[in-house]
């Protein structure tokens, strides 16, 4: 269940929100706490994918190309839908990453499709709802997305109408889950603290800006997770070493990666709109989404397991 983990996590972003709620914060010293999480553990956890795909974490030898190319080309795809379509690519990135997100939170059993129904419902909500309360930081990303068609009063309209929708969504399911208790989750008492995970996130949600608050949710707390579920997958044990090795192995796919995403920055990159970068940054994220969501279900749904 990554209790501790979790607790550790959750003090930390308790913490952070409160020093961010009371000292003021710029706006570029936000972004390069963004860049410094997404370095460490955000895009090094997706980077382990081909290790998960070739059921080895210790060896790149026994990857097959095949894997490789199918990895790229769901990147090449939804590339492409982002140029053809952007709002429509944002819509469908919300989806996928609301269902990935939900897997990772999700603390219960995921046996029957009610159960991944119940942590989807969760991610989109928890999506709408962080993006919604943090509509006027998001703003500029949004027009720049999908400036041919919505304007920004158009989405604080929107922003204000669904907010509220998504959080009475959350704690209507959270009483099912104690209601449930049973059902959702292998130990009743992890629906209590299904309640206080929630509850710290959206403290955090509330007393922290935008990035600072996404730089912790998507680099500590999603990464941090989704690397532990990594290194149990492979049975190594929970060390310094264990945690070393994972992020040395994660290294040179990272390093492509982040080539990639600055090539793509460096020829779209418009200098009369700043925030044409934080939305090349959020559009090259998105496109290694969906082929680390596949892996990652897999590997959630115990398909991927180690030969190690």
């Amino acid at each position: 269940m990554q209790l501790k983990l979790r607790f550790i996590l959750l003090l930390f972003g308790l913490l952070l929100a409160a020093l961010s709620n009371y000292l003021i914060v710029a706006d570029a010293d936000q972004f390069k706490w963004l860049i410094c999480t997404m370095i460490l553990f955000g895009v090094p956890h997706g980077a382990l994918d081909l290790y998960i795909e070739g059921k080895n974490i210790h060896s790149t030898e026994q990857k097959d190309r095949s894997i490789l190319l199918k990895y790229l080309l769901n990147i090449l795809a939804y590339a492409l839908l982002w140029y053809i379509s952007p709002l429509i690519a944002l819509c469908f990135f919300i989806i996928i990453t609301a269902f990935h997100f939900g897997e990772i939170d999700w603390i219960g059993k995921s046996d029957s499709w009610v159960h991944k129904g119940a942590y989807f419902i969760m991610g989109l909500s928890w999506i709408v709802y962080f993006l919604s309360v943090n509509v006027h930081s998001a703003l500029k990303i949004f027009v720049y997305l999908g400036s041919s068609n919505v304007s920004e009063q158009q989405w604080v309209n929107l922003a204000s109408e669904v907010s509220p929708v998504a959080l009475f969504i959350m704690i209507l399911l959270h009483v099912l889950f104690i209601i449930k208790a049973n059902y959702f989750y292998h130990q009743s008492s992890h629906a209590w603290m299904a309640i206080i995970q929630l509850l710290v996130l959206l403290f955090i949600c509330h007393y922290s800006s935008l990035w600072i608050g996404f730089g912790f949710y998507f680099g500590l707390w999603h990464s941090l997770l989704s690397f532990d579920k990594i290194r149990t997958s492979f049975s190594m044990p929970d060390t310094i070493g264990s945690w070393t090795h994972l992020l040395k192995q994660a290294l040179p796919f990272s390093l492509m990666a982040w080539v990639g995403m600055l090539f793509v920055m460096f020829m779209f990159y418009n200098s009369q709109n700043a925030t044409s970068l934080v939305s090349l940054l959020f559009i090259t994220l998105s496109v290694l989404t969906l082929p680390h969501l596949q892996v990652f279900t897999k590997l959630k749904m115990g398909q991927v397991v180690s030969k190690d």
